[in-house]
């Protein structure tokens, strides 16, 4: 019986057939009954520091702002963007997210009206080049008083964002001991989410609700084991791509929110030299099933299938007139909501997937409910780490992002201004 606001549907093609390592039962249970062990993820659920810190600063930025700019990449902003584009609420004020560093999308970055707007810039090392970009390149719109109009979090007070910081005499939050992509729960994501007006108190409690039971060592009573251990026995199988698709413009975040995780997670080179992962595709119902169905129903079986859905959705939309129901392709939809068209269309594209005999598993929730989002934040986060743990990789690091890092940092180092193009390129 499912005890979660999350509504969870495994199909009997998404379970696994073999029983659970040894090794990963023992990491359960040695998180489960020494706290200090477990991920810095799950202990952002057993207290409130996060949210009362997120809804303090949240407080200051509404008396003084209507609109709040955030300027990050990656886990400094994927989070905070998913909540806001999910949870924003009535009352709540606006925030733009801007990541891309792309010269024709941050042109809308500086049309602004800054006499009301503030702007939070967040790098967990202090030294991300695209967010200091975006931020140097703002600085002179905020006035001769930034620090009425600009905050940062980082956790790296002496990197570039806080030495930026201190020169310039504005509050630097600090950012909580978590990976990136991890620390959504942190005010990295709180933040935006309780200045749009969203619930975050009601977010953390079903955060909290899921991480008790996903430190069970038993499938049965974890969901997160279950759905682990069936991922990764569908890799070993050959199913190594991950297809998250979401029915819902609400929902459509989670999805982008969700490829960095596991991507960045699981992408890895174990002990023994052997490369792991799970490729994330993200797709959206029901524009991609015009565009991907095809190759999910009669390409390579090489695919598992996540299904997001809002099923608050079926009632809403206008209705569909009855004009015209004696044509055929019309008779169906008449005196139906548009809801009830996008629904059935979600329904049929499970059952073509199950009748594939796809690997398929549903997640059900109304995109606006904070609590069965922060069910499923901790159970996507958990799955992952311990997909991990099933590879033999570390889920918390990206060694291989760094070198790509070095190399744009060579590139600049190596021209001058004006010069990047000319040669050796």
């Amino acid at each position: 019986m499912n005890t979660f606001s999350l509504d969870i549907r495994t199909h009997p093609s998404f379970t696994s057939t073999s029983d659970c390592p040894p090794h990963l039962l023992h990491t359960l249970s040695g998180w489960k009954h020494n706290p200090t062990f477990r991920p810095a993820f799950v202990r952002l659920t057993e207290n409130d520091q996060e949210v009362a810190k997120a809804l303090e600063w949240s407080q200051r930025f509404q008396d003084q702002s209507d609109h709040l700019v955030v300027l990050g990449i990656g886990g400094s902003s994927l989070g905070g963007n998913m909540l806001v584009r999910s949870l924003a609420g009535q009352g709540g004020r606006a925030v733009s997210f801007y990541e891309n560093i792309c010269p024709v999308q941050l042109a809308a970055l500086y049309d602004q009206d800054w006499s009301r707007t503030t702007v939070l810039a967040v790098s967990k090392s202090g030294e991300t080049p695209e967010t200091l970009a975006q931020l140097l390149t703002v600085l002179d719109r905020l006035g001769e008083r930034p620090r009425e109009r600009l905050a940062m979090i980082t956790e790296n007070p002496r990197g570039a964002l806080g030495e930026i910081g201190r020169a310039l005499e504005v509050p630097i939050i600090p950012h909580a001991p978590v990976g990136g992509r991890f620390s959504v729960l942190s005010v990295t994501g709180l933040l935006p989410a309780a200045f749009a007006g969203a619930d975050i108190e009601a977010l953390l409690a079903g955060a909290t609700r899921m991480a008790q039971h996903c430190l069970e060592p038993d499938p049965v009573d974890n969901p997160a084991l279950r759905h682990a251990l069936a991922q990764a026995e569908m890799a070993a199988a050959g199913r190594n791509m991950s297809v998250f698709l979401t029915y819902g413009s609400r929902l459509e975040t989670i999805a982008t929110w969700f490829r960095q995780l596991w991507a960045e997670s699981l992408g890895k080179i174990d002990d023994q030299g052997r490369k792991h992962g799970l490729t994330p595709v993200e797709a959206r119902g029901v524009v991609d099933q015009h565009s991907q169905l095809q190759l999910y129903l009669d390409g390579p079986e090489d695919k598992q299938f996540t299904l997001l859905f809002d099923p608050t959705l079926v009632t809403l939309g206008a209705t569909i007139p009855g004009r015209f129901a004696h044509l055929p392709a019309v008779t169906p939809l008449a005196g139906r909501t548009v809801g009830e068209l996008f629904t059935a269309e979600y329904l049929g594209t499970r059952d073509a997937l199950i009748g594939r005999k796809a690997p398929v598993r549903e997640f059900r929730l109304a995109a606006t409910d904070p609590v069965a989002l922060g069910e499923l934040i901790v159970l996507l986060e958990m799955e992952t780490t311990l997909v991990a743990e099933c590879f033999g990789v570390t889920p918390f690091d990206q060694p291989a992002v760094e070198d790509g890092k070095k190399r744009t940092r060579a590139r600049l180092e190596s021209s001058t201004p004006g010069t990047l193009m000319e040669e050796n390129s």
